[in-house]
């Protein structure tokens, strides 16, 4: 097995985000709910889901515990047009959409194409 490259933590960093986000928002809660919920802070919530930092393993355990998601399978790199999916279908489920999260899901689906470009170019 070869080393991750930096660019690919980034993506998967960037996709448990985009992941645990979408589940959230499925169950229509907010990061202050699902904080009251699993004993965190929506600040916390909000860093991991914003891929702000590397967060730490117990966070997002628990996290996808909750939301009865494959721990393992947050760790599997997802091809770039599942990645932009899963941001569009957040996206939609949106039910405060301001101009700051439109601006915010822009700039996700840019840096997700960025860095799959960036990857492949590395490859």
């Amino acid at each position: 097995m070869g080393k991750s490259s930096k660019i690919e933590l980034n993506l998967i960093n960037l996709q448990i985000g985009c992941i645990l986000r979408l589940a959230r928002l499925k169950q229509n809660l907010s990061q202050h709910k699902l904080g009251i919920k699993i004993e965190y802070t929506s600040t916390m919530i909000g860093r991991v889901e914003r891929a702000e930092g590397v967060s730490g393993w117990d966070k997002i355990y628990t996290i996808s515990q909750y939301f009865n998601i494959n721990f393992n399978s947050l760790f599997t790199l997802k091809n770039k047009e599942t990645l932009i999916s899963i941001v569009e279908e957040s996206f939609s489920l949106e039910e405060k959409l301001t101009q700051e999260k439109i601006d915010y899901y822009n700039f996700l689906k840019k840096t997700i194409k960025n860095q799959y470009d960036l990857l492949e170019r590395e490859r």
